[in-house]
């Protein structure tokens, strides 16, 4: 296994993806879709996209929208795919990894393998914890536990089975134009269950948000990491 770590900067998700991935005429999987719009802007990069989500509230949702061109959706797990084997170039998991709980975590590897190709990848999109908006979302969403155990799964159980691996680090500027806009964002996640609106809208998490918020103008730098692994070495 090649092991290469990079820092580029200030970024944002869509220009990493440009940087890395030219996805023109591949059949990918966008796991954890959520809205579908990460499978949206790979469509229009050419790609035909299976956006999958386990959560009902969401999928509900999705199966309502008007046809997206070159977007199928499937309410499902990711370790479940319903796929052919080696049908896949590639599976990207925008945003979503965490949540995968981890008695699963041996099952969706499993299953990310057997649906690649041989010359496929895994593009892993991973906030960190780290940073003033992460900070405030401590106070009512502690996800430092979630990100790491799904960060060292990653590394250990997966990154092993492919012929090369590259962490990609960067921050991505994010605008809020006002503590009322960041509540709401945040309430309106049904995917998580661990908070209440209450939460957010403590005193606490308020006066934490104006704190780190206002001497910028509410302009934050989100840091990210990409794990993006070529070429599985074995099969499932």
């Amino acid at each position: 296994m090649q092991l290469d770590n990079e820092h580029v900067g200030l970024a944002t998700d869509l220009e990493i993806v440009d940087r890395c991935l030219d996805v023109s005429n591949q059949f990918l999987v966008d796991a954890g879709c959520g809205n579908m719009h990460f499978a949206k802007a790979l469509a229009k990069r050419g790609a035909s996209v299976l956006a999958i989500d386990p959560d009902p509230v969401q999928a509900e949702l999705n199966r309502a929208v008007p046809t997206i061109a070159n977007v199928g959706f499937a309410e499902c797990g990711a370790e479940k795919m319903p796929l052919d084997s080696g049908s896949v170039d590639g599976v990207l998991f925008p945003y979503s990894l965490h949540h995968v709980p981890k008695s699963l975590y041996r099952a969706v590897f499993d299953e990310v393998l057997r649906v690649l190709k041989p010359d496929g990848f895994l593009y892993v999109l991973e906030p960190v914890a780290d940073g003033d908006l992460n900070s405030v979302m401590q106070l009512f969403h502690d996800e430092r536990q979630v990100r790491a155990d799904a960060q060292l799964a990653l590394e250990q159980m997966l990154a092993p089975q492919f012929l090369e691996v590259q962490v990609i680090n960067y921050s991505t500027p994010i605008q809020y134009e006002s503590w009322e806009q960041y509540a709401s964002d945040y309430a309106g996640k049904s995917y998580n269950q661990n908070y209440t609106e209450s939460d957010i809208r403590s005193g606490a998490v308020e006066q934490r948000f104006m704190e780190v918020g206002e001497p910028n103008n509410f302009h934050f730098e989100a840091p990210k990491r990409v794990t993006w692994l070529r070429q599985p070495a074995v099969s499932a």
